[in-house]
């Protein structure tokens, strides 16, 4: 039986009076009540908290599992930094679930859909996330058997690593559905549009580049495996020369810059739907950027790189391979764009251009093989298809419906990871 919520705690009951005003990037928003229901507010403060709860948890916990597995040697999947995410997991997953099953919560997370085997509608925003959560939790579980089998032998395409990068986006796409839910009633700010914005680009990227993310020339792939306790394992060596073999790295890899600039299309979609705003739409890319390029700073200084015990030595190993440093060039492609888009050329073409000189930049950072410019010819095909999927799921994300909602999680939670783990298979059976 459908629940009849009172008056007072519907969305849009105090706000029948509340004036229509216009935001810079051109789009109506109702300004928030001056008495909103406490439902209302709770709802708002708990996004908030679960958000805060799951973006600390994750990225602690990421480090974390690096700094472990690069300073001891591995005998269990229940390490302390595995244990702890996904202990947080399941604390965030019995956040939404209250949110999901409370009726005075979940009316304000944006439009409702039925989902079969529940007895009331529940909104497109906490099935994205509850189903993202519900991945994630399985996939910790398929990880234990993969490590118990395999050990530390497991690329970023093997399938429980590859859906967990696919199940963390999800989950982050849920939550800016909700908060993006709740702009009829609170007003986003730019700061927020920001937040969402990096945190969308920093889980975006390892989902899309999978072994790219990391490994970017064969250089880091000896120092990674040259670590004292990875020598020790020889799982871990084996996946290190399964990348060596397949030339699994940006420098190496005809692959990239084919994948790159697909995420490149994404991203500028996604971005230019959050907020087209300069200040959003800009900024976002160029601090993203920043902080790369300072996590890998101090990657080569935690590897000692070429003898760097002292920041000081980075000095002089930093010029010399600016590939190991040097930030995937996507702030270029939406200063690009957005030159472009004052132009007269249809969105197509400035997809393609744009694709091409992102494409273009990449392969001077990174690739040595003079005719891997050619690829970058690609990016016209890439970009466009890259920016048409980004469109996709942000239409999903504003106007749910069940089956777009099924589509994406099938996708995003199952069908990419299987793909990429079959081949993830095939290089593990052909590498010594």
């Amino acid at each position: 039986m459908q629940e009849t919520m009172p008056m007072a705690d519907l969305p849009n009951a105090n706000l029948t009076t509340s004036p229509i005003s216009t935001d810079a990037s051109g789009k109506s928003s109702l300004q928030p009540a001056l008495n909103p229901p406490a439902s209302q507010v709770w709802a708002y403060r708990l996004w908030w908290g679960t958000l805060l709860t799951f973006l600390g948890s994750t990225g602690c916990g990421k480090l974390w599992d690096r700094y472990w597995h690069a300073t001891h040697f591995f005998d269990t999947f229940w390490s302390p930094p595995h244990f702890f995410v996904f202990v947080m997991t399941a604390i965030t997953g019995l956040l939404i679930a209250v949110i999901a099953f409370t009726p005075k919560l979940r009316v304000w997370y944006g439009p409702a859909v039925h989902i079969p085997l529940l007895p009331f509608e529940i909104a497109g925003s906490l099935v994205i996330l509850g189903g993202g959560l519900v991945a994630l939790c399985i996939t910790i579980t398929f990880d234990n058997f993969w490590h118990s089998a395999y050990g530390l032998d497991e690329t970023q395409w093997s399938a429980p690593h590859c859906m967990l990068g696919w199940a963390w986006l999800t989950v982050i796409l849920g939550f800016i559905a909700a908060r993006l839910a709740f702009q009829n009633y609170k007003r986003v700010s730019w700061l927020t549009r920001l937040i969402m914005a990096m945190v969308l680009l920093e889980f975006l990227c390892p989902a899309v580049l999978g072994p790219f993310y990391l490994m970017y020339s064969p250089h880091l792939i000896h120092a990674l495996a040259n670590i004292p306790i990875v020598r020790t394992e020889p799982s871990a060596q084996h996946m290190y020369r399964i990348y060596l073999h397949f030339a699994l790295t940006r420098q190496t890899s005809f692959m990239f810059i084919p994948i790159v600039t697909l995420f490149a299309g994404v991203a500028i979609a996604m971005l230019r739907r959050l907020d087209a705003r300069p200040c959003i739409f800009l900024l976002a890319p160029f601090i993203w950027s920043i902080t790369l390029m300072v996590r890998d700073w101090y990657a080569l200084y935690f590897l000692n790189y070429q003898g760097a015990k002292h920041l000081s030595n980075l000095l002089h190993v930093i010029p010399r391979e600016p590939s190991l440093w040097v930030p995937i060039p996507l702030f270029l492609a939406v200063v690009v764009f957005s030159l472009l888009e004052h132009s007269s050329f249809n969105r197509r073409r400035c997809l393609a251009l744009t694709g091409i000189v992102f494409g273009i930049g990449t392969f001077f950072i990174w690739h040595t093989s003079p005719w891997m410019v050619l690829l970058a010819l690609a990016a016209t095909l890439t970009t466009p298809l890259g920016f048409w999927l980004g469109q996709r799921v942000f239409n999903m994300i504003e106007h749910p419906t069940l089956e777009t909602l099924m589509q994406f999680l099938l996708g995003t939670c199952a069908q990419a990871p299987a793909a990429l783990g079959i081949i993830d298979l095939f290089m593990r059976r052909a590498t010594p």
